[in-house]
């Protein structure tokens, strides 16, 4: 790996040797201070346009020019007077920000309309605008992982280009949950609260290492005007033929000189059903099968608050809240049959396996932030605190009977699993910013878990519920992170750069007390974690480009993964978890090609050693199968990524990716070599009158999650959008998994146990959403509060 990534180093700075470019980079804002989107900026040589670009959305540009010298330099805008002005170039030009004067010459009665395009590819990520996109209406956050490049989700897990171990952030803020609490968290997080969300398949340095399958980072929509401002709306969603959901929203901001405030509520109630099917054969010849029927009910309340204050132009301060609050609970009914050659040793075992979990989740975070000099040098503060108080249960009410349908067995327990999580998190940063557009960034974090886990065990006597004696456990999660990062990126031989290397000491203590089983598991390891990211530009417009990055990851057990809890999920099928679990560590390696400023094709390599698989363990004795995590061998994953976005007309936009994968995945019990795809076109489309279309689809052979394969999944979505009362009101329709093939048929290989499961949920569904977008007030341009658990939001279950 490391004589791959020096060749593939030393092959750029052969590459951009020959080249000394310079570049010139600014910002274009209004009178007000305001930035100015989209403007058009060139650099001309006489009447020879020599590089030219578009300001992005928050006014800033940058443009490359082959050989030093003296420009012209013209920034034109519909709305503003055209700017012009001379500069010579003998090194990177930083300019002050450009001010634009409104023009007075105003366009009447025109209405021009530009929606961003659903998929967007940057140097280091792909960004999915999911605002004023029909194909989003009334999804979680969850449900539009879905559908992004590169991205597939299977029962809660989610990799990126087919390596799993994805993390999730929120405005830069790693989520402190995993497993049902970041299902549920997403789950409830809907679409009409994000702007954007970003697929980071190599995270740099001064992202937490946690995460094989890189991160994925969700963008909430900002607040642009002072005053008064907000927006009110209502998702509702249906399973075709099922059941309903639905989600009332309310958001408000409010800005006056130096003071922000913010606040939001919204409220969800959905329910869903999942229907599973599973066969195996026992070594004495027994034919096992299986069919569980679920439906759950979520409910939840979530709120968000927020105060700013600009101490200064330069320097800020906020604080701000996290809460959510809510309940889920299942019923499953399960009906499991065992045949024989000999019908007299059949059994039939029929059970109801309800579950209700509450979740008390708090987050507090502390931001302050200071910009140093005039070329945007700035020091960040950042601290966050997290409760998590959940209160579960799962009960196991099933009978046996023999072949003459007499009953001989008869199981009647619930078993108790509360849990409260306490996580502190502060994380300091400085990045200074050099001329000739190089710049150091470092920074130190530090995060301290405790998480107490008792675990009960009670059975149904007398006409009451009593604790089964003996039965009874606690476990302790002791956790202290401490990590430091350094990045320096700049230009050298026509090659941009940035490298970093992150350093993180790990201290973790385990401690099971009660239930016969009294253990304590220590460990304490530092690893290293450095990244690479090269970018060549092979043109004046930086339209083509070569890119290249490397990194290395770190997956840590979750919490809850480590607890050895034990429930039954079916008459004969056990989930616990495993103390015992060391982390897995994964190098990712990617080559791009960007032309024509937007079709990409990419290679990448990754290969994770010690990987934590779930695996099905059979007990033949009892009949029994066991669900737990172990370290099972290592996962290599060849990829192959190709983007071709289409503009067919002025009204109508495709975007269209192919993902080409190979995965071999080795263990003592299990060797498992696949080839699939996954293909996803995006359809968009701008009709007359504010109506908008959005078509969306997908197909994969199949998956390969460590041990499992599934068949075939396919999803087709469509979406419409209507906008009116001059573009504040929205009204959203869209239906998901129009065919109803979005669910899967897998198979499990572990040793000699061969096991299949059917399963089928509540994926197609009819969605509505109606919101209404209010201001009073002048432009402003808000604060973006970010947070310091970034590496443990998505650990915590």
């Amino acid at each position: 790996m490391k004589s791959i990534v020096f060749y593939l180093v030393s092959m750029f700075f052969v590459i951009g040797a020959s080249a000394q470019a310079v570049s010139v980079a600014g910002k274009v804002a209004d009178e007000t201070g305001q930035p100015v989107p989209f403007a058009s900026v060139a650099v001309l040589k006489g009447t020879s346009v020599v590089g030219e670009k578009i300001a992005a959305e928050d006014g800033s540009f940058k443009i490359m020019i082959d050989s030093s010298g003296k420009y012209e330099l013209k920034i034109r805008h519909t709305s503003y007077i055209d700017f012009s002005k001379e500069i010579e170039l003998q090194a990177p030009l930083d300019l002050e920000a450009i001010v634009l004067k409104k023009s007075e010459k105003q366009l009447r009665e025109v209405t021009i309309t530009a929606n961003k395009p659903f998929v967007t590819r940057k140097i280091d990520r792909v960004v999915m605008n999911v605002q004023d996109n029909a194909i989003a209406t009334g999804k979680s956050s969850m449900d539009l992982f879905r559908l992004a490049p590169g991205v597939f989700v299977n029962n809660g897990n989610i990799s990126i280009n087919g390596v799993w171990g994805t993390r999730v952030m929120v405005n830069g803020r790693m989520l402190n949950l995993k497993g049902d609490d970041l299902k549920n968290y997403l789950a409830n997080l809907r679409s009409s609260d994000i702007k954007s969300i970003e697929i980071i398949a190599h995270p740099p340095a001064e992202y937490d290492a946690e995460g094989s399958g890189g991160i994925i980072n969700i963008v909430l929509k900002k607040n642009l005007n002072s005053g008064l401002n907000g927006y009110v709306g209502a998702d509702y969603s249906i399973g075709i033929g099922k059941y309903p959901a639905y989600q009332p929203y309310l958001s408000l901001n409010y800005r006056k000189k130096k003071v922000g405030l913010s606040g939001s509520y919204s409220y969800g109630r959905e329910k869903n059903f999942q229907d599973i099917t599973q066969d195996r054969t026992f070594t004495d010849n027994g034919q096992y099968h299986a069919t569980t029927s679920s439906t759950g009910w979520r409910n939840s309340n979530n709120v968000k608050l927020g105060v700013s204050y600009d101490i200064s132009n330069r320097e800020y301060i906020a604080v701000d809240y996290t809460g959510q609050f809510g309940w889920y609970k299942d019923t499953s009914h399960s009906v499991t049959t065992i045949n024989y050659p000999n019908q007299q040793n059949n059994t039939l075992s029929d059970g109801i396996f309800p579950s209700y979990t509450k979740t008390k989740f708090s987050n507090i975070g502390l931001n302050y932030g200071i910009t140093t000099d005039s070329l945007g040098s700035k020091f960040t503060l950042v601290s966050d605190y997290t409760y998590n108080d959940r209160t579960g249960i799962s009960g196991t009410y099933s009978k046996t009977l023999d072949f003459k349908n007499a009953v001989i067995a008869d199981t009647v327990f619930n078993f108790l699993y509360p849990s409260i999580a306490k996580i502190f998190t502060a994380d300091a940063k400085y990045n200074q910013v050099f001329k000739h557009g190089r710049s150091l960034s470092f920074g130190g974090k530090a995060t301290v878990t405790d998480i107490d886990n008792d675990n009960a065990y009670e059975n149904y006597n007398n006409g009451e519920w009593g604790h089964i004696p003996g039965l009874g456990f606690n476990y302790k999660y002791s956790e202290k992170i401490y990590a430091g990062f350094v990045n320096f990126s700049g230009s050298l031989a026509g090659v941009e750069y940035k490298l970093g290397l992150r350093g993180e000491n790990s201290d973790i203590t385990g401690t099971l007390k009660g239930g016969g089983q009294d253990t304590v598991v220590k460990r304490s390891y530092f690893n290293l974690f450095p990244s690479v990211f090269l970018k060549k530009n092979l043109n004046q417009d930086e339209s083509s480009a070569l890119t290249l990055s490397y990194n290395r990851r770190i997956k840590r057990p979750s919490y809850f993964e480590l607890n050895p809890y034990k429930y039954f999920i079916d008459n004969y099928t056990i989930q616990t978890g495993n103390p015992f679990l060391n982390p897995q560590f994964t190098d990712a390696v990617e080559l791009g090609y960007i032309f024509g400023s937007q079709y990409y094709i990419g290679i990448s390599y990754s290969h994770t050693k010690d990987v934590i698989n779930q695996v099905i363990e059979n007990d033949p004795a009892l009949k029994q199968m066991t669900i737990l995590r172990k370290n099972t061998g290592s996962n290599t994953v060849y990829t192959g990524t190709f983007s071709i976005p289409v503009k067919i007309t002025d009204w109508w936009n495709t975007s269209n990716n192919l993902l080409l994968t190979y995965t071999a995945s080795k263990a003592p019990e299990f060797s498992i070599k696949k080839g699939s795809l996954v293909l996803q076109t995006e359809q968009d489309i701008s009709l007359t009158n504010g109506f908008g279309l959005n078509l969306n689809g997908f197909y994969t052979p199949r998956v390969v999650t460590g041990n499992i394969v599934t068949g075939h999944i396919a999803s087709i979505d469509f979406g419409i959008q209507k906008k009116l009362l001059n573009n504040k009101l929205t009204v959203k329709a869209s239906i998901s998994d129009i065919f109803y093939t979005n669910n899967f048929r897998a198979t499990s290989y572990y040793n000699e146990s061969v096991i299949r499961i059917r399963q089928k949920e509540q994926s197609r569904m009819l969605s509505l959403s109606t919101v209404y977008n209010f201001n009073m007030g002048k432009a402003f341009k808000s604060k973006e509060i970010k947070s310091s658990n970034a590496d443990e939001k998505s650990r915590l279950k």
